[in-house]
């Protein structure tokens, strides 16, 4: 049985033209097991594993902080660890400090150039906004760069979610017009864990199918390389320089990104980059991107409320408006972290979406929601209301007075 991670790579080796015997000989495999997976449409089922915890392992965050001031004598950071209660081996701590070591030694390094539509990468930032008691709030950016044309993509959220990366993927996908066909992350703990005693990637399975559903291929870049990754790192940077200064007020998360939309369109992208000395937008016309399903993941879940008589939904203490005509039906509610919220019917079609309130006890309300409700009111006409019938009293024929007079007379005669 292969991992989810080496069916990602026997995928991707075969979209670069390997025969099956070439990529069983990479990946160590046997060649039937490769046939079988290539034809497969089938996920391989995740097993976990018992974690054995390393006796480096509550050290290992020091180790890196020497070794990133300069110290890279091994035995002077076992001295000072066995100091610490480390009781493992040397051997131990050589081992995992060779792969970092290398990076520490080498300053210099040469700027790797992706070819149209072959790799984004992506990163967050972390951002801090004052509120009105003065007090501060954490926001988080999500940005997503393509590696060719450094056509950007960039939006806040509330966190960092996995459900939240995600519809932060699929909206950055909508905005591009696809995918690249792979994507670089760094070892943010909603993709991928790195084990540095095995050095073996341990990618989120959820993720992973969010992957396979896309069509995308996902990578690591190696830890405590931030050349590896340059790129979007100097796209938050420059979110950060370029773009965070001219904000000067926002009511809430979802102005933040209308503003940082503009900002994309009208400045970032058509400004001639640095690096490549191309504007963004015209050289991303030459990206080569796969398209993406149509259709949302949905993996955040959707919190369910039945809509009230005067047409209003309860979520976290706020009230939102829908459409009178699902009143007293339940509504589904999927909260995208960046400052909207979207409410689908029972099964599953878009009804409305709804700026997030930043309060408490507050209402939204959309005028729209309202319409027809008066008008169908009046025109109901009540079942038991009495019905007009026609005279059928006998009628009477009126005659002069003088005729009566007259007929009188003739009867005395």
């Amino acid at each position: 049985m292969v991992k989810l991670e080496e069916l990602f790579m026997i995928r991707d080796l075969k979209s670069k033209g390997l025969s099956i015997r070439q990529i069983a000989e990479q990946l160590d495999l046997d060649p039937k097991t490769v046939r079988k997976w290539l034809k497969s449409d089938q996920l391989p089922k995740y097993q976990r594993k018992r974690k054995t915890e390393s006796k480096l392992e509550p050290h290992k965050d020091y180790i890196l902080e020497r070794m990133m001031e300069g110290c890279l004598n091994a035995v002077v950071i076992y001295d000072e660890i066995k100091e610490k209660g480390y009781t493992g081996k040397i051997s131990i701590l050589r081992e995992f400090m060779h792969p970092y070591r290398k990076h520490h030694k080498g300053a210099a390094s040469i700027r790797f150039e992706t070819p149209p539509g072959k790799q984004a990468q992506v990163d967050w930032g972390e951002f801090h906004a004052i509120l009105p008691d003065g007090s501060k709030k954490k926001l988080h950016a999500f940005v997503m760069i393509m590696g060719y044309s450094r056509q950007k993509y960039a939006e806040y959220t509330e966190d960092e979610k996995l459900e939240t990366l995600i519809g932060c993927h699929e909206r950055a996908f909508k905005f591009f017009g696809g995918t690249a066909e792979t994507i670089l992350y760094d070892n943010m703990k909603t993709v991928v864990q790195y084990s540095h005693k095995s050095g073996n990637d341990k990618w989120n399975q959820t993720f992973l199918r969010f992957a396979d559903y896309h069509g995308f291929t996902p990578i690591r870049c190696r830890p405590y390389n931030p050349r590896g990754k340059g790129k979007v790192e100097n796209g938050v940077k420059y979110l950060r320089r370029n773009f965070w200064p001219r904000v000067k007020e926002f009511r809430n998360i979802a102005e933040l990104n209308q503003k940082t939309r503009e900002w994309l369109d009208t400045k970032c992208n058509v400004r001639l980059h640095k690096t490549t000395r191309r504007i963004p937008a015209e050289a991303f016309l030459e990206e080569k991107l796969i398209s993406a399903n149509e259709t949302s993941f949905l993996s955040a879940s959707l919190a369910s409320r039945k809509v009230m008589n005067d047409c209003m939904v309860q979520y976290e203490t706020n009230l939102y408006s829908v459409p009178f005509q699902f009143v007293g039906r339940r509504v589904a509610i999927k909260d995208l972290k960046n400052g909207y919220i979207e409410f689908y019917d029972e099964n599953g079609l878009y009804i409305d979406t709804h700026e997030k309130v930043a309060g408490k006890h507050q209402f939204r309300r959309k005028k729209k929601h309202f319409e027809g409700i008066i008008s169908r009111n009046r025109s109901v006409k009540a079942p038991t209301a009495p019905r007009m019938t026609s005279d059928s009293s006998p009628k009477v024929y009126q005659r002069p007075l003088d005729f009566y007079d007259r007929l009188i007379t003739e009867v005395t005669e």
